[in-house]
């Protein structure tokens, strides 16, 4: 049994959200082909709700202690140097893109939908998902800090969550969320929640997060508004059950945000029963609208609007996963020459600039030595 728990963990850890993760290939096959003796998706999904119910060795929950990983020291002193910069999008800004190793890796992350679930609209959940910056949020000791996917800094402000801001007494509590910013509307749409007032909630199950994160962030209503307390607009993105007449209200309606700003992105769907884990999982599925027809049938009513957005050349979905995969691999391939390159500028910025240091001290010295010279002639004279 330990060694099928230890497979199982191998395989939920296989689609990591790290940046080496982005080199990988082989996604579309991993997703596509047979998963050894977890099988499909569906059947992974059986194995891993069994498990987190038995929670065996805590080996699928990792997240009992989040807060101990928001307390385990200032996190200002993760990023060097420690003097603060402005964020610029992709500009590299030494320290500001190295990963931070308290948030890496802690945000749960969606597979593609490849099927139907059996117990589809009785167990699960639909999140409209906007498009924007997928978000850690972590508010504590009165300032918020934002953070990418992969832990990486991304900017800090006031908000009215608990902990912050410095202007309530709720300044030395705690909150941890996963959002999506959009920042044309300085907009934080909430997607769950880890912690939420010193309190863990990942051992929760989807409803009840949902549930709690809703009911407690009425109590805030400084969240709703620019003001002193809060610099950032936050909703929460609502979440109804995956049943056809439920779809069909949410995909026939166009835009789902006003104005269309932001536009929709996609879907997620999660299990009624899934507890918030990291990385990939496949309690948590992904679809474009466009998508639907194909993987859940053709029952469900979606605005022509949507069905405009499917790409040229589209076959389907498997071949569009494919061709998705080999994009986004290159893409992050690029992007991580592209940080090597400017750290080595940096680097030769800096070696030039101590040698050019240590060459003016030696002028200054000879310099120095040629006056001591020049008078002790003269007094000789």
């Amino acid at each position: 049994m330990d060694e099928d728990l230890d497979i199982l963990e191998k395989a939920l850890l296989n689609l990591e959200a790290t940046e080496k993760e982005a080199e990988k290939s082989g996604n579309h096959e991993r997703l596509y082909k047979n998963w050894g003796k977890f099988g499909n998706q569906e059947e992974r999904r059986m194995r891993l709700l069994e498990i987190q119910k038995g929670n065996r060795n805590n080996k699928i929950d990792r997240f009992r202690g989040i807060l101990d990983l928001v307390n385990s020291g200032d996190d200002s002193k993760l990023f060097k140097p420690y003097k603060k910069v402005q964020y610029r999008p992709n500009i590299y800004v030494a320290g500001f893109h190295k990963t931070c190793l308290t948030y890496s890796n802690v945000l749960m992350l969606s597979e593609w939908m490849i099927e139907k679930p059996r117990d589809f609209s009785k167990n699960w959940y639909v999140v409209p998902c906007p498009k924007g910056m997928r978000l850690l949020v972590v508010s504590n000791h009165g300032t918020t800090k934002f953070y990418s996917k992969y832990g990486h800094f991304k900017f800090e402000l006031h908000t009215g969550l608990p902990g912050g801001n410095p202007y309530n007494c709720y300044r030395k509590n705690c909150c941890v969320l996963d959002c999506f910013f959009c920042e044309k509307t300085n907009t934080m749409y909430l997607l769950d929640l880890l912690a939420w007032n010193n309190q863990p909630m990942t051992d929760g199950e989807t409803e009840f997060r949902h549930y709690w994160m809703k009911t407690q962030l009425e109590d805030f209503p400084d969240t709703k508004t620019i003001n002193k307390k809060n610099k950032v607009i936050i909703k929460i993105l609502p979440m109804m059950p995956c049943t056809n007449h439920f779809l069909s209200y949410l995909l026939s309606a166009y835009p789902q945000f006003e104005n269309n700003t932001p536009p929709l992105d996609g879907l997620l769907f999660y299990h009624k029963r899934a507890h918030y884990v990291a990385g990939e999982t496949p309690l948590v599925g992904w679809l474009y609208p466009y998508m639907i027809p194909e993987v859940l049938g053709e029952d469900i009513i979606i605005h022509p609007e949507y069905i405009d957005e499917t790409p040229e050349g589209y076959v389907n979905q498997a071949d569009f996963i494919q061709k998705f995969e080999i994009k986004y691999s290159k893409k992050n391939k690029r992007r991580s020459i592209n940080i090597k390159m400017d750290m080595d500028s940096n680097k030769i910025e800096t070696t030039t600039t101590t040698n050019e240091a240590v060459n003016i001290t030696m002028e200054d010295e000879k310099e120095k030595c040629d006056k001591e010279k020049e008078v002790n002639e003269a007094e000789m004279k």
